[in-house]
């Protein structure tokens, strides 16, 4: 790692950061279906939940180097990166912990973990990686995690397996603490003071490694 470009490490740990405390598809679903079949049965799930998510990085890495860099295809890249994490920066940055909760409480998330009676289907290894394929938010953050960072990590496959490496085992930790813990670990984003706090720290982050692409351009 000693090779790694701290921007691009900048990069890839606040993109995972955003993704792992923010409430999304993965960690919404174990969180769930933990409280309905326990922690243990998040196991296989968690496991496709890896090997999907290191399909997305590898054909989105793969995808990135067969880009020439003085082709259009190359620009558009560049800038739909750029965008993307702008807006990013900017929801980050306005969200607030009384719409995580409200959103939350809507979907009746605090109502599926009551349930004890089965009704939720027990999920498997084909769910977990399936649900990588439909997610296109995760592919948008992928790409472009891929775009501004694979060169920072050497680039190649192992570059690309390096940030593979970086990502899935945070998503892994997260997901086990989501699956034990359960709503609980969304307190602190919950939480008034201290989730507008966090969010601020993120949002503003975000920022600083945006000025900083811009300024290195394409």
């Amino acid at each position: 790692m000693g090779m790694v470009e701290t921007e691009a490490l900048f990069t890839v740990l606040a993109v995972l950061a955003i993704g792992l405390v923010t409430p999304g598809p993965n960690n919404v679903t174990c969180v769930v279906h933990a409280g309905v079949h326990g922690a243990r049965a998040n196991t296989p799930l968690i496991f496709g939940m890896v090997v999907g998510f290191l399909t997305v990085h590898l054909v989105s890495g793969l995808l990135v180097e067969e880009v020439q860099e003085d082709s259009l295809l190359w620009l558009c890249l560049h800038w739909f990166g750029l965008i993307f994490l702008g807006l990013i920066a900017m929801r980050i940055l306005t969200l607030k912990p009384a719409s995580i909760r409200e959103a939350m409480d809507t979907d009746g998330f605090q109502s599926l973990l009551k349930l004890k009676d089965g009704s939720i289907p027990r999920l498997g290894f084909r769910t977990g990686v399936l649900m990588q394929f439909v997610n296109g938010k995760e592919w948008a953050l992928v790409i472009t995690m891929m775009r501004f960072a694979l060169e920072g990590f050497g680039g190649g496959v192992v570059g690309i397996l390096l940030i593979a490496s970086i990502t899935c085992t945070g998503g892994v930790a997260a997901m086990s603490l989501w699956s034990i813990g359960g709503g609980r670990l969304t307190g602190v984003v919950r939480d008034d003071v201290w989730g507008r706090r966090v969010l601020l720290v993120l949002g503003a982050l975000m920022l600083l490694i945006l000025a900083a692409l811009v300024v290195r351009g394409p």
